[in-house]
Order: structure tokens, then sequence, then C-alpha cells
């Protein structure tokens, strides 16, 4: 199971390094990638991601395949802007780490509410620093890559929150 799943991930990752560079927020060179194009590769391989996970890591991975999708295309688009930014390509990759983590190890496995806590709070700091960064509010309504990206994020942490909630109302109290 595991070597199918790194059959895809290798060509992946290779296809990836292949892609010309992108800026965010529209500065700097007009090489590399539209918005629109990151948002069409982001969106493919998430949902590609989506079937796979479902498929194939639906017992080993943290979280369930929405929320894996959901941060995999956040993911994707932080490290298709981040190629010219280091702090979104530091995001990105803090994300996939996160996803890929409990599929490397089976003693990582055990740290799954640990795991689901620093995606919420990587998530979460994404969110915030777009926001912090962006002052322009008519900026902020034009950029449409950057909305579904924060719409995914919030999808994320709503999920995270609300399975969150779910296992601790399942927990009963010790009497």
């Amino acid at each position: 199971m595991i070597k199918s799943v790194c059959r895809f991930i290798q060509p992946t990752i290779f296809l990836l390094c292949l892609i010309p560079n992108v800026s965010a927020h529209g500065g700097g060179d007009n090489d590399g990638l539209t918005n629109l194009q990151v948002l069409l590769i982001s969106i493919a391989i998430s949902g590609l991601f989506y079937f796979l996970h479902q498929k194939f890591l639906t017992g080993k991975s943290n979280v369930t395949s929405i929320v894996a999708s959901l941060a995999m295309f956040s993911a994707l688009v932080h490290v298709l802007l981040g190629l010219k930014n280091e702090l979104l390509l530091v995001g990105g990759i803090g994300v996939l780490a996160i996803l890929v983590a409990p599929l490397v190890s089976d003693s990582i496995k055990s740290y799954d509410k640990i795991l689901q806590g620093m995606l919420g709070i990587v998530i979460s700091i994404m969110f915030v620093a777009y926001f912090v960064s962006n002052h322009d509010l008519h900026y902020i309504m034009e950029d449409y890559l950057g909305i579904t990206t924060k719409l995914a994020e919030l999808g994320v942490i709503f999920l995270l929150l609300k399975n969150l909630r779910q296992n601790s109302e399942s927990v009963e109290p010790i009497a």
C-alpha cells in the first residue's frame, strides 16, 4: 500500500520541482504560473489526494479524507506561491509534513491528537497571516486564489474543532 502511494508522490514532487516560479500577491516578475494555474493545479492534486486518501490511507492517516484534501489544497497553494517567498513555502511544507508524518512511521500514529493540533495551529497561523499582510480590503476582495485558500483553511479548522468536540464528548468522566 505504501509503495503504491510512493509511486504517486515521487513523480508529483518531481513535477512540482519543474514548475516555473510564481509570485504571491502579484508581485515580482511576470514569469511563472498565474493565479488561475496555481488554483487549477492545487484543485486537481488535492482532488486526486482525496481519492487516494480514501482508498489507501484512511486507516493510517490521523485526519479524515476531506480534512486531508483541504489541507493539501492549502499546502499546495502555499508551496507553489512560496517558490519565491520563503514564508509561504515554510507554511506549505509544514502542512505537508504534518499530513505525511503518520504515513512514515507507525509510532507517530500514537500522536494523532498532537498532530491534529499542530495542523490546526499551522493552518490558523497561515489564515491570520494572510489578513495581517494584506491591509487593502479592495485587494482582498479581488484575490480569488487567496479567498479560496482561506475558505479551505476555515474548513480544515472547523472540521478539526468538530472532531475534537466529538472526541471529547465521547470520553466519559471517571467517577
